[in-house]
């Protein structure tokens, strides 16, 4: 699905439209949104009497979703007496949310006290409402007293979900909110001269716990800086993260479009997994769902079929002529890889047909595999590969068969582990380019082991990362 600009759409995760400076223009604002791709737009409110004028001006506009909370500095002195306000507001439903509320010690017009108490009852609602929290965290310079408060709180609450909204932390706390099930949102701030501290924590979460947001009216982007803050500019840190991730911009608008979806509930088309997708500049194929393994720490084991903002799941496998009008024109692209969530070898006339197709068309080819083909196909498949494959990335994931077995149990267990060197040796001599990966951070795995293992072979080694898929 693309947008308006003929990228992926964006959410704008976080934006105030109830603001005053938003009265006098606040349609050309939503058109020029919708011209930037920015298809909705979370509306937050900073008190129970906001809470109301979110909720209305979203009554009849496409895109635009209210939230219901009570801000830190928004805390009046009759707390109890506005809680249940909003206790009643969030009865009415329509609220994506509940929130922005957290703790701000920068400001010192709100007992910090008062604060804790109208965040751990906002915890609250969120968990009895099954609703995401909004989390507005600031500290005096040099301080983290509040972000060590908000991480205490929010451990305070299982089953708590929601999003640390325009991040300002460090990545030791980010790890801290991620354990607890949170996303972190990024602002304007990420493109300052002065958010090198942002951008550090931008580059340590993961991009599939990563959101988007404004902050309107405030906080805008470069090129935007000095100017009123509006949802069309949240393309604007969109287009930065993509360049401080390494990944493309309609990377990272699908990504962080699919979180924020996830996280607030937000309508989307419900399409089946796509027989190809884009991921910087290569083409990914998704030949197929099924696998011979069942790789512990392998998402689709535990049922999940998303990589990079993409849902893979398929309730049949795409045939060859579907992959190839899928691709168009493969000169676009740095290199057709065949990947998905399954092995690709169990469907080794297909990988061999498409990938000849790309080559004719001067095509680099990959295939990302377990190098169980031989064993799936029972024969030498590295001669007839070599004919259409530049390089074989093979997950080797550990040092020796007993770690193998252990994390990589498959149909060829009690050794799938041996045969697969077996494999890596016949492409290498057939002239298949090999790499080797591995997933740091699993139990019994030694990453210099197993990179020792690729430099005896001969071959290229690659450490991969637990938590980052794609």
């Amino acid at each position: 699905m693309t947008s308006a600009t003929g990228l992926p759409p964006l959410v704008d995760s976080h934006c105030h439209l109830t603001w005053d400076s938003f009265e006098g223009d606040l349609e050309d604002v939503l058109a020029r949104m919708r011209e930037a791709g920015v298809d909705q737009s979370v509306v937050v409110a900073t008190s129970v009497e906001n809470a109301y004028a979110c909720a209305a001006l979203c009554e009849g506009r496409e895109g635009l979703y209210p939230t219901a909370g009570i801000h830190p500095n928004d805390v009046p002195v009759d707390v109890d007496a506005a809680l249940a306000a909003l206790d009643e507001a969030l009865l009415g439903g329509g609220f994506v949310a509940v929130g922005e509320t957290g703790l701000d010690y920068y400001r010192d017009n709100t007992e910090p006290e008062r604060q804790k108490k109208a965040f751990r009852h906002q915890c609250t609602l969120a968990v009895e409402n099954d609703l995401p929290v909004i989390v507005h965290i600031r500290d005096k310079e040099g301080r983290w007293d509040a972000f060590d408060d908000t991480g205490d709180i929010i451990e305070e609450f299982p089953g708590l979900r929601g999003v640390i909204h325009c991040y300002t932390g460090d990545p030791a706390h980010a790890e801290r909110y991620l354990a607890s099930d949170f996303v972190i949102s990024f602002s304007g701030i990420l493109t300052f001269p002065k958010g090198e501290n942002v951008r550090e924590s931008a580059l340590a979460v993961p991009i599939e716990r990563t959101l988007v947001e404004t902050d309107a009216p405030f906080l805008a982007p470069i090129p935007r800086r000095g100017k009123r803050n509006e949802p069309s500019f949240v393309a604007h840190t969109a287009k930065a993260l993509s360049e401080l991730k390494g990944l493309s911009e309609a990377d990272v608008r699908r990504i962080t479009t699919k979180n924020a979806r996830q996280l607030f509930r937000l309508p989307a088309e419900e399409t089946a997994g796509p027989p190809t997708y884009v991921i910087r500049n290569s083409i990914y194929v998704n030949i197929t769902n099924a696998c011979d393994a069942k790789c512990t720490f392998c998402p689709r084991t535990h049922d999940d079929f998303e990589v990079k903002g993409y849902d893979l799941r398929r309730p049949k496998d795409p045939r060859t002529q579907e992959i190839i009008a899928s691709i168009g024109d493969p000169t676009r692209y740095d290199e057709v890889v065949f990947c998905g969530f399954g092995e690709p070898t169990l469907r080794l006339e297909t990988v061999k047909d498409v990938a000849r197709w790309a080559k004719e068309r001067g095509v680099k080819t990959r295939l990302n595999t377990n190098g169980h083909a031989d064993l799936i196909n029972k024969r030498a498949t590295a001669p007839e590969l070599a004919e259409v494959i530049d390089v074989a990335s093979v997950s080797l994931n550990a040092q020796n068969r007993e770690v193998f077995e252990r994390h990589c149990p498959s149909a060829f267990s009690p050794d799938g582990y041996t045969p697969m060197l077996d494999w890596i040796r016949a492409a290498r001599d057939a002239g298949i380019a090999v790499v080797l990966t591995a997933v740091d951070g699993l139990e019994g795995v030694d990453m210099a082991a197993c990179e020792q293992i690729a430099k005896d072979l001969g071959v290229t080694w690659r450490g991969r990362t637990l938590s980052e898929v794609g």
